[in-house]
């Protein structure tokens, strides 16, 4: 019943975004890459907030190695250090992460200024 009821019914949109549990393809534009030649991989960093590894050997069927996930804006720039072992990236939500490039974790998180070219100041102390 309806009674007492005034005005228009409320009408709600209910919208999903499906993934899959692993992306292999940068969903959006990659804003940069680094190679590791002594393993034959290559990192990109993409504007869908996510470093993906590939490996870029002629002998894989897929390419596609791993995913590292923390940033939650776009990844606008990376660095590998020390030998291949340590890579770092700059992100528009305003972190420098270093990861361990072997096995594809964060180790640690640092809050730069909002100002995104200082990022790139910071990468390059770090190293």
């Amino acid at each position: 019943s309806t009674k007492g009821y005034r005005g228009n019914p409320k009408h709600s949109k209910v919208s999903y975004v499906i993934r899959d549990e692993v992306e292999k393809c940068n969903r959006n534009g990659v804003n940069a890459l680094q190679l590791d030649p002594a393993l034959n991989r290559l990192f990109t960093a993409g504007r869908d907030s996510i470093i993906r590894i590939w490996s870029v050997s002629q002998h894989k069927q897929d390419p596609y190695i791993a995913s590292m996930e923390h940033h939650t804006d776009w990844v606008n720039d990376i660095v590998l250090c020390c030998n291949g072992k340590t890579l770092i990236s700059a992100s528009s939500d305003t972190t420098v992460k270093v990861w361990n490039a072997h096995k594809g974790f964060c180790m640690s998180t640092l809050r730069t200024h909002k100002v995104k070219l200082l990022q790139r100041t910071l990468i390059l102390a770090l190293i």
